[in-house]
């Protein structure tokens, strides 16, 4: 084909040329050599360097089992699961933030998972501490962590658990009025500021 010659509608132009894999040199540092290990073993995560002694993983929601058991080896702690609500673009972030007792390295590692259905496997097995941050990622976000018995009422009272109030689309003055109703006399939807 001629470069000036316009390809044709409807035609299809195959590229021929080998797409070259781009590959990010890790620094030859304790967390490079670190975030290198895991990710040889782990092709299909993305690591990267934060900052000294922080490390960072993307991993697709369906081998997030596979790669925490996998990280655990170096990772021996399970500091804590935040939920981030991604209300715009539909998803939920979930990080495991990972302590290594032995390199003294901090690893958040992320992954997403939709809105509409928002399920991961339990990590209790790997670790049992996670039960307690599962079950609050549950109630406050309405995550199901599948594998952990006992998702539940946890910390809110039964007429909120299922309501999931740390969504950003949680309506909490909607919510208060409903309860409290015309007892609650300093609810005024003009207001910029509300007292509570």
């Amino acid at each position: 084909m001629d470069m000036n010659e316009k390809p044709k509608v409807g035609g299809k132009v195959e590229n021929t040329e080998p797409i070259e894999e781009i590959k990010i040199e890790l620094p030859d540092t304790k967390e490079g050599r670190l975030v290198k290990v895991i990710i040889e073993k782990a092709p299909y995560a993305e690591g990267s360097i934060r900052r000294e002694r922080r490390v960072e993983f993307k991993v697709p929601a369906d081998r997030i089992h596979e790669f925490l058991e996998l990280a655990s080896e170096k990772f021996e702690m399970l500091m804590q699961i935040t939920v981030v609500d991604l209300l715009k673009e539909g998803d939920f972030e979930v990080i495991y933030q990972l302590w290594s007792v032995s390199e003294s390295i901090h690893a958040a590692v992320k992954t997403r998972i939709p809105r509409d259905d928002p399920r991961l496997p339990t990590v209790m097995d790997i670790w049992p501490v996670a039960e307690t941050y599962e079950r609050e990622g549950h109630e406050f976000f309405g995550v199901i962590y599948e594998g952990n018995p006992r998702l539940g009422p946890f910390i809110l009272e039964p007429r909120e658990y299922e309501k999931h109030p740390f969504r950003k689309d949680f309506n909490m003055l909607g919510y208060v009025k409903g309860i409290y109703g015309d007892d609650f006399d300093r609810y005024d939807e003009s207001k910029t500021n509300y007292v509570i």
